[in-house]
């Protein structure tokens, strides 16, 4: 049993980080003021189909720019103008720089109890 648990908690880690990913994009983009928008005729399918999956496009359209997010799991495209995309970046930099400085003091309280990957350096058993 601890061997199949020990073998299931990896995996099940990989897969609720890479599912996060996406939906941390969806909230910071809707936080940021961009409208999930579900295809509506034919041109816009077509258009819909050829966008790459999670990834944000722009595009000047009538001498205005748009921001574009496919999301294939919804169906939909999250829609923004210059404005949106601005606070979109800011809040990625801002939960960028506060997942760095918690990295960052993890790894120092590590350092500080003297602790690597497998214990402390001089074990008392030894």
């Amino acid at each position: 049993m601890k061997v199949l648990c020990s073998l299931l908690l990896p995996v099940l880690l990989l897969a609720s980080c890479a599912s996060m990913g996406s939906s941390n994009t969806k909230r910071l983009l809707s936080a940021s003021g961009f409208r999930p928008k579900t295809p509506q005729n034919q041109e816009q399918q077509q258009i819909y189909d050829q966008m790459e999956p999670y990834k944000l496009y722009s595009k000047e359209i009538k001498g205005k720019m748009l921001y574009a997010y496919k999301d294939p799991k919804e169906g939909r495209v999250y829609i923004g103008g210059p404005e949106e995309n601005q606070k979109y970046q800011a809040y990625a930099t801002q939960q960028q720089i506060a997942k760095d400085q918690r990295v960052a003091a993890e790894m120092q309280m590590e350092a500080a109890y003297g602790w690597g990957a497998w214990g402390p350096y001089n074990p008392w058993w030894y």
